[in-house]
């Protein structure tokens, strides 16, 4: 009996994927780039999930802009087997452009700090953590507890992720295939 939230994938696809990925990318780097593209393309329903989970379940006007702060992130780093992940959540870093560079004067450092603290209050995904893992505040007695807006989603719309992470990213390799002049079956 298949428990809730328990996903399977045929062992004769994914050989077949593999067999695919090194005939159309010969080095692992950009087989794992197609990786990545194909798990953000097979990754949108869990984004449009978790906007539509925060906008049904928070009754806050900056909720239009922790959804919107809502994206698909790839990890820095590949895990021990050397393979890529994808990340889903609020969009809390601020770009290169406002982090302080080795040579800026005092004067700059504070313009880039000013501009951080203006972006990061336009974006509002900083406190979906709250949301997420609640928070007792400093003084009080009271703990807020959290939403668990994640294990919701992954339980509704992570069949239909895994189910469409095969052929997206098939239809990545064909693709790149067909640009490189290399036969698929």
């Amino acid at each position: 009996m298949e428990r809730q939230g328990d996903f399977y994938i045929d062992k004769k696809t994914l050989n077949q994927l593999r067999k695919d990925l090194t005939k159309v990318f010969p080095t692992n780097a950009q087989t794992n780039t197609a990786i990545v593209r194909g798990m953000k393309k097979a990754a949108a329903p869990l984004v449009s999930g978790l906007k539509l989970s925060i906008k049904d379940n928070v009754s806050d006007e900056a909720t239009g802009k922790l959804a919107k702060s809502i994206k698909i992130f790839r990890s820095k780093k590949l895990d021990k087997y050397k393979r890529p992940s994808i990340y889903v959540g609020p969009k809390v870093k601020p770009p290169k452009k406002y982090r302080n560079k080795k040579g800026d004067t005092k004067a700059q450092r504070a313009i880039n700090a000013k501009a951080r603290e203006k972006w990061i209050a336009e974006q509002a995904g900083f406190y979906f953590y709250f949301l997420e893992y609640g928070f007792k505040p400093w003084g009080k007695g009271d703990q807020y507890l959290g939403l668990g807006l994640l294990p919701q989603v992954v339980n509704s719309k992570g069949n239909q992720t895994l189910s469409s992470l095969y052929s997206s990213i098939a239809d990545v390799i064909k693709k790149s295939a067909k640009r490189k002049g290399i036969n698929i079956s």
